[in-house]
């Protein structure tokens, strides 16, 4: 073989390895079935988000990275494990999956929404106060509740929302203990419904 075939054998070997990698690297903070991001990225990138706001003056906030603050969504989908009895898991994962398309369309480039576990989904939402954050529950809230599913044409999904701020706290388990407890009321207060943690 002469040096050039060793060259561009090498060449395509490497290419081969960049995509492996790049797809080990997508695998890692993805999940695999909504191809939302993993729990743990997001964890660690609102961690920092709450560390940057606690270090950095409001004014400095605003002008270097325009937001100073982040809010967040907890979302479980209503009935879901009787979707699951009722049609089949392969039809409760297409719900997932649909629900985590409305939450990614609904989103802004600089937001993350993440699959926290099972049928619970979170998003951050970067410069949104407890207004905005409301606001965009509610047109997701919405969004949902429009699905339609070809497979079963009578099947309708809704979902329960709990809305918390880092005007509430800077401690991000905090922050997601009281997003859970706004959920759980909007649960127990009939379902397909939003709370803020404050108005509990």
């Amino acid at each position: 073989m002469s040096d050039k075939q060793t060259e561009d054998v090498l060449r395509g070997r490497i290419a081969e390895l960049e995509l492996q990698v790049n797809g080990l690297e997508k695998d890692l903070i993805h999940d695999s079935l909504t191809e939302l991001k993993t729990r743990s990225f997001f964890e660690e990138e609102s961690k920092i988000y709450l560390e940057m706001i606690k270090n950095i003056s409001a004014d400095k906030r605003k002008k270097w990275f325009g937001f100073k603050n982040i809010s967040f969504l907890f979302l479980d989908i209503d009935y879901f494990k009787k979707v699951n009895d009722t049609y089949g898991h392969d039809i409760g994962d297409v719900v997932l999956k649909k629900v985590a398309r409305v939450m990614q369309r609904s989103l802004r480039a600089g937001d993350t929404v993440a699959r926290w576990g099972g049928e619970e989904i979170v998003a951050s939402l970067l410069g949104a106060d407890l207004n905005d954050a409301k606001a965009k529950a509610e047109d997701i809230r919405e969004n949902i509740e429009k699905l339609t599913f070809k497979e079963t044409p009578n099947l309708k999904v809704t979902v329960s929302i709990g809305v918390v701020s880092s005007e509430m706290s800077l401690d991000f388990e905090d922050l997601i203990k009281k997003a859970d407890l706004a959920l759980y009321k909007s649960k127990h207060s009939g379902r397909n419904r939003i709370t803020i943690h404050s108005d509990i």
